[in-house]
């Protein structure tokens, strides 16, 4: 009997805790579940960091594309365009002149990378002689450094022409603009019914043209820092303001 008791204990010490190679395995197990848990993991990281960086750099285009649009849409804005037309009126009324606000960049229907343009900051618009009647009136003279506008891709930054100095308005930390392309549409109407008088066979200025101008942009970008993460946008913008070429025969 006690033989037999002995046999049992010696059992039941032998049977406590885990072998070696049930705790090598044990190991191994843990190992992996954890392996794929922090796989899984840095996958979400890195999905959620390239969502992140795909956001910021639509939302910096989609920003810098507004500013362009707004923008545009003023070149050739002129506080006094009646004075641009001949009509018999008072005395004191002047003679036509031609529109000092423009397109300079590009001045034809072409692409380029860099659009320059021009439009009156006059609030008075009540001037219909030479000379101002007020100190906000238009002078029928644009003034560089405060109506010259436009935008250029200068070493991976979008730039803003405000007068005489160029400001960027990307900023190259987050984004580098890869591609700007500008074109320069024209759709000419012709004018003849408005003159009086039948143009010279062979004019080339009459009867007067009406440009309707407009220009199609295309930009693209990438993450500075994940050069993976690339976004295009391309925008037309309508100039408000139309161009009058030529002129009646008198």
């Amino acid at each position: 009997m006690r033989r037999e008791l002995r046999l049992r204990s010696a059992c039941r010490l032998q049977q406590r805790g885990f072998g070696l190679v049930e705790l090598m395995v044990g190991i191994s197990v843990g190992m992996m579940v954890t392996a794929g848990a922090s796989l899984m993991l840095a996958q979400q990281i890195s999905e959620h960091r390239r969502l992140v960086l795909e956001t910021q750099v639509q939302q910096d285009l989609r920003a810098t594309a507004d500013l362009m649009l707004r923008e545009l849409r003023r070149a050739g804005s002129w506080a006094t365009p009646q004075r641009g037309i001949w009509a018999p009126g008072p005395a004191g009324v002047a003679d036509p002149i031609a529109n000092p606000y423009t397109v300079t960049d590009p001045p034809t229907a072409q692409q380029t990378n860099r659009v320059e343009y021009s439009y009156s900051r006059a609030t008075d618009r009540s001037s219909t002689t030479a000379a101002p009647a007020a100190a906000n009136a238009e002078d029928n003279v644009m003034t560089s450094s405060t109506e010259r506008f436009g935008f250029r891709l200068q070493d991976g930054v979008m730039q803003f022409r405000l007068g005489d100095r160029w400001q960027p308005l990307t900023d190259g930390n987050t984004l580098l603009i890869t591609a700007f392309n500008v074109s320069l549409n024209l759709q000419s109407l012709p004018l003849a019914a408005f003159c009086d008088n039948a143009c010279p066979a062979g004019s080339a200025t009459c009867p007067p043209q009406l440009l309707v101008r407009s220009f199609d942009i295309a930009m693209t970008g990438h993450a500075t820092h994940d050069a993976r993460v690339i976004r295009s946008i391309n925008l037309t913008s309508r100039v408000r303001n139309d161009q009058v070429a030529g002129s009646c025969a008198s």
